[in-house]
């Protein structure tokens, strides 16, 4: 805890004398006449120096900080040193509800969220929802979260900040078709009831199976709705991964394995050049037609098992680029309370093609606006996905 905070003054000194040599001039030389200036090494012990620093502003600054808060801007500040942009630290509360982001459970205001270039946009709001409510729509882009802002928004981060306990409130500063004003609007959290599976039996034999995260129990839900689709006559499946973020490693081996019956699934090597083979579970739940659906925010765990699937021909994937996330990350569980994420290695498909910053390329190309996925009769990607399944049966 104390080398933590340490840290954090550390970082924040070399911030004030930036700014006092450069704005505040004459207080600066001022400074250089009574104290003098000790010479510059760049091989002063780190943390003998943040120490000095840290008793400085605790007994000199005007408004000291709280011993959390500067804890927490050591920790950022070190996060921010690894010029690794999914690198976070979660505080102890907000780290309670990254957890329930990957049991299944959630408790915000009920839209999905996503990167697009450096903006945070809005992928789609859930019917019913207080996000619905306020009248949050698709494409706005979430520029502040409780009057903050970043240069760009980390996913995971902005999602812990808009989630919260039910019946709390959260402002979110939103700029809406290009507009030069942010308009601010607050919503009060509450559970939302959102399944993290939909199906449905389309064109009386195809089973259509949307996964929208690949939490720990994703495999369990597919599987289910594999079951439940080929009771109903399904001959053949459509898996939706449009949107989807990804989620667990391990789910992604698991959610591949029901349709692959055997192999590696995906390649992890770590900066060590070590690499992890993760293979299929041998627990496949169908050997039946597939088509696998993605498009520009399919990431990550989505892309293993995209990777996996057209590498293996067991699926035609239909759609868009995807997103490109080719590293893996890790949460570490802090002593004193919360965790950080950071990146510990990068992921290579079964035949050794990189992802990151390339992304999957669909075997059909499908262009289409995201705001169409809301009614299937205009969902023409869906509708190529059909086309394309039927001609596998």
């Amino acid at each position: 805890m104390k080398t933590l905070l340490k840290v954090a003054a550390a970082l924040l000194a070399v911030l004030i004398i930036a700014v006092a040599s450069f704005g505040v001039g004459v207080w600066f030389d001022r400074t250089i006449g009574v104290i003098g200036l000790a010479p510059y090494s760049e091989s002063a012990d780190l943390e003998s120096a943040v120490s000095e620093v840290a008793g400085i502003i605790e007994s000199q600054a005007l408004v000291p900080s709280s011993e959390a808060s500067m804890t927490a801007g050591a920790i950022n500040g070190m996060i921010e040193s690894l010029e690794d942009s999914h690198a976070v630290y979660f505080d102890a509360k907000h780290y309670e509800y990254f957890t329930e982001q990957t049991d299944g459970t959630f408790y915000g205001i009920g839209v999905t969220i996503a990167n697009e270039g450096d903006d945070l946009v809005i992928q789609s709001v859930f019917e019913g929802t207080p996000a619905e409510e306020a009248g949050l729509k698709a494409k706005d882009v979430i520029v502040e979260i409780d009057g903050e802002t970043r240069e760009r928004w980390d996913t995971d981060e902005a999602v812990l900040r808009i989630r919260g306990e039910a019946g709390t409130q959260v402002t979110l500063g939103i700029r809406r078709d290009g507009a030069a004003t942010l308009r601010d609007v607050t919503i009060t959290r509450a559970k939302i009831e959102v399944p993290n599976v939909e199906t449905e039996l389309l064109e009386g034999n195809l089973g259509y199976i949307r996964l929208y995260s690949f939490s720990e129990l994703a495999d369990d839900d597919v599987r289910e709705a594999i079951d439940e689709l080929a009771a109903e006559g399904a001959d053949g499946f459509i898996l939706d991964l449009r949107d989807n973020p990804g989620g667990l490693l391990t789910a992604s081996v698991d959610v591949a394995s029901l349709f692959i019956q055997d192999g590696v699934i995906v390649r992890v090597e770590d900066r060590n050049g070590t690499i992890e083979e993760h293979r299929a579970t041998g627990d496949m739940a169908t050997d039946a037609p597939l088509v696998l659906l993605i498009n520009g925010n399919s990431a990550s765990a989505s892309e293993i098992v995209g990777g996996a699937l057209q590498d293996y021909d067991r699926a035609t994937l239909v759609g868009e680029q995807s997103f490109g996330k080719g590293s893996v990350q890790q949460i570490e569980e802090l002593s004193f309370g919360g965790a950080i994420k950071l990146t510990i290695a990068h992921y290579v498909t079964p035949k050794n093609r990189v992802i990151d910053k390339v992304g999957l390329t669909p075997d059909v190309k499908a262009e289409m606006e995201i705001e169409l996925q809301a009614d299937k009769a205009t969902d023409t990607q869906l509708q190529r996905a059909i086309e394309e399944l039927q001609k596998k049966l």
